[in-house]
């Protein structure tokens, strides 16, 4: 998972210029469709996923930027494909 985890780091690097990943979740979301799943937070090795509790519905994913690091494991596990990892720069 290491190796996985330096390749994907490396995509952020362009022409000598560190960049910052962004994580997005689109509203294609289960859990923003009012459907329980939290399968991209338990994927989430750095914790950088979490779930706020909301009154009426699931919890909704709410991403940490400052801990995400683009290691892309929450995206295949997303039964709808709503996240995507983003180049922005610094």
């Amino acid at each position: 998972m290491a190796a996985h985890a330096a390749h994907s780091r490396r995509w952020f690097l362009s022409a000598g210029t560190a960049r910052t990943p962004g994580l997005t979740i689109s509203d294609a979301c289960l859990a923003r469709a009012g459907v329980v799943c939290q399968a991209c937070g338990d994927a989430c090795p750095e914790r950088a996923i979490r779930f706020a509790l909301r009154r009426g519905g699931p919890p909704l994913p709410d991403v940490d930027q400052d801990r995400c690091t683009a290691c892309g494991a929450c995206v295949p596990v997303c039964p709808v494909g709503a996240i995507s990892l983003s180049e922005n720069a610094q």
